[in-house]
This record gives C-alpha cells, structure tokens and sequence, in this order.
C-alpha cells in the first residue's frame, strides 16, 4: 500500500512531553503515555526549548516520547491527558 501525497504531508514524527514518572517506573494506566517509543537526546532538548518546567524537571519526574502521527490527533491526545505539557515536531521537514 502506497500512502497518498497528503497522508505524507500530515503524518509526522512528534515529541510528547509531560510532568511525571516516565512510563518505566510508573505505575500509572498504559493510556497516561502516548503510544511511541522513548525519547533521545535531541527530542528531550526540544521539549526543555519549548517548556521551561520540563527542562527544570529531573528525569524521574519527566517523561518524553517519540509519536508518530497527524497533528491533529497528537494535539487532542495533549488536551485529553492532565500530564501531557507539550508537544513540537521532533524534526523539520526538509525545505
């Protein structure tokens, strides 16, 4: 299966970030993180760019994941749950 040129334009790698245990030592409902892999060095630098708190945080009380997705989606997922902060593009699209 060949994605379209839109679905191409709108799914995109994000970085999620929020205040509280990262998934691996808490005990917190699977639906408290969004679904994606850890974050690395570079996507936990653009989440302390982007939020002052998360970068003041130590890492037991912060968490960041890599999300693939549409904007949209990832927008309503950060609403929807009270430890998501944030969320930037994880890298620009070249120009």
């Amino acid at each position: 299966m060949v994605a379209n040129a839109d679905d191409l334009d709108e799914r995109r790698i994000w970085v999620v970030w929020g205040l509280a245990a990262p998934p691996e030592i808490a005990a917190a409902p699977d639906d408290q993180y969004p679904p994606g892999r850890p974050a690395n060095d570079l996507a936990l630098r653009i989440a302390a760019e982007h939020d002052p708190e998360f970068a003041a945080a130590d890492e037991w009380h912060r968490w960041a994941e890599l999300v693939e997705g549409d904007e949209d989606d990832i927008d309503a997922w950060v609403v929807e749950h009270d430890t998501a902060s944030g969320y930037a593009e994880y890298l620009m699209p070249p120009r």
